[in-house]
């Protein structure tokens, strides 16, 4: 091959684009599990959880630029290669995780930042009094 008859990088982006992938690109693709999009040196990257990738092992990554997406969301197409999606993240607050895992009911305790605790010192003993608040009383001499 000539040096004149390699693609740019644009026009290799938009022929890798534009390929299906096979039953075994998405057989050998890693999965990225509690995936999210997000924009890295102006470009989409999904941002998530790999199992047993075989450059990354078992991390979180940032893919390189996303090229293409499967209308079903069910795999990417990377610069670099395929990766079929899990499950995407969702995020939850912290309300949510606490009644996802001890459950919600009677005998719960509520966590100190999710009650009304008014000034906190009925459930946080060890907090110290609150301070006066200074008013604006005009009356006095």
């Amino acid at each position: 091959m000539t040096e004149n008859s390699r693609l740019s990088p644009e026009e290799w982006d938009k022929f890798v684009a534009s390929q299906e992938p096979t039953d075994i690109d998405l057989s050998i693709a890693s999965t990225i599990d509690q995936w999210y999009p997000t924009r890295r040196r102006g470009v989409i990257c999904i941002v998530g959880r790999v199992t047993a990738d075989p450059r990354h092992g078992n991390a979180t990554i940032c893919t390189s630029e996303v090229l293409r997406v499967a209308d079903d969301l069910s795999w990417i197409r990377t610069r670099n290669r395929y990766y079929r999606l899990g499950r995407r993240y969702e995020h939850r607050s912290i309300e949510q995780i606490v009644d996802e895992v001890l459950g919600p009911g009677p005998g719960v305790k509520p966590l100190p930042w999710t009650a009304d605790l008014g000034d906190g010192r009925a459930e946080c003993p060890d907090l110290p009094a609150a301070e006066p608040t200074p008013t604006d009383d005009t009356s006095q001499p």
